[in-house]
């Protein structure tokens, strides 16, 4: 959609660039963390890294698409072996 048109309807009708807003005053962001070390210190705190999203969407029929606004961020971190936090 970010070429200006719907993949589902055709349309080129499109909000884009949108910012999400979440709930609590948090917007929804993924996370991803470096995992624990095997001979982990006495103190240690993982580095992580995260993005927020951006929103388009379709005026014609409501398709939606999200992107990260900090792609290559979390690339360079899944490339260091970050994971995905556990829920």
């Amino acid at each position: 959609m970010k070429n200006g048109t719907c993949p589902k309807c055709g349309s080129t009708e499109i909000l884009d660039n949108l910012q999400i807003r979440g709930g609590e005053g948090h917007p929804p962001y993924v996370i991803i963390v470096e995992p624990e070390p095997e001979k982990r210190p006495f103190v240690w705190l993982p580095k992580s890294e995260q993005s927020f999203f951006r929103a388009y969407v379709c005026g014609a029929c409501g398709y939606t698409e999200f992107y990260a606004e900090a792609y290559q961020v979390l690339i360079e971190g899944r490339k260091k072996g970050y994971k995905s936090m556990p829920t």
